[in-house]
């Protein structure tokens, strides 16, 4: 089963060139699994009763083409099946009929009261239907960030202030915000058109409520970037980037 909802791109989700933004590009990716567990029988709102939820590990996403303001896209995911305490999920999505998005996502199933990782249930391959199609020819298993390690010598850093407003209602910040964060971070960098064209992130510890402070570095690699966000005490997420060529 593949489910497909449509996102009409507003003008408060668009950077200055009119592109939409990593947050916003996220946020639809997010919405549309959510609609597939509402129609599998996994709504958010009932695995929060049972204290329970999805949690996004990993997201790889690719973009072919910059979704632009007034379109109209089509977000398009299916289930990709199990493995002990990992599910796997693909997006597609279309702008005028044409892809414009790839992108492979890694997810846990978590006790929230516990604060444990949960082996995904039986019935999920029976609820949510097994698709065997991939979106991007990545590993989600074997793929490792390459930061990790509170990097020591980045070549750009800048501290970010955590907001009340970070927070959804699971009480983490957003997965959606790291890519905001990420945006910020690699502000110097989109100059002459760039844009970001390709991220994968590994969410490692949540931001607890008593941060008021992030940190976000980068150091170059030989494909693009690479990324930590961390506190004083943690390394909250890490990844990669790539960026577009100047127009």
């Amino acid at each position: 089963m593949k489910v497909a909802t449509s996102k009409h791109i507003c003008f408060f989700e668009v950077d200055d060139d009119f592109v939409l933004r990593p947050k916003a590009l996220l946020n639809c990716m997010q919405e549309a699994a959510a609609t597939h567990s509402r129609h599998a029988g996994y709504a958010t709102t009932d695995l929060l009763k049972e204290q329970k939820a999805w949690v996004l590990y990993r997201i790889a996403v690719m973009i072919h083409q910059q979704p632009v303001f007034g379109h109209t896209l089509e977000v398009v995911t299916w289930h990709k099946g199990t493995r002990g305490f990992r599910s796997y999920r693909d997006f597609e999505i279309r702008q005028a009929g044409e892809k414009v998005v790839s992108a492979s996502s890694l997810w846990l199933y978590i006790d929230l009261a516990g604060k444990k990782i949960l082996k995904v249930p039986k019935d999920v391959g029976r609820c949510y239907t097994v698709e065997d199609q991939d979106a991007l020819d990545l590993d989600m298993d074997r793929w490792k960030p390459k930061a990790g390690r509170k990097e020591t010598n980045p070549e750009l850093s800048t501290a970010i202030a955590v907001r009340p407003s970070d927070y959804d209602p699971l009480g983490h910040v957003n997965n959606a915000l790291y890519f905001d964060y990420i945006e910020f971070l690699a502000q110097p960098l989109l100059k002459d058109g760039r844009k970001i064209n390709f991220i994968s992130i590994q969410y490692n510890k949540e931001i607890p409520k008593h941060v008021s402070e992030i940190q976000a570095v980068l150091k170059k690699n030989e494909n693009g970037f690479m990324f930590e966000i961390n506190s004083a005490d943690d390394i909250h997420a890490a990844g990669e980037f790539r960026l577009s060529k100047k127009r």
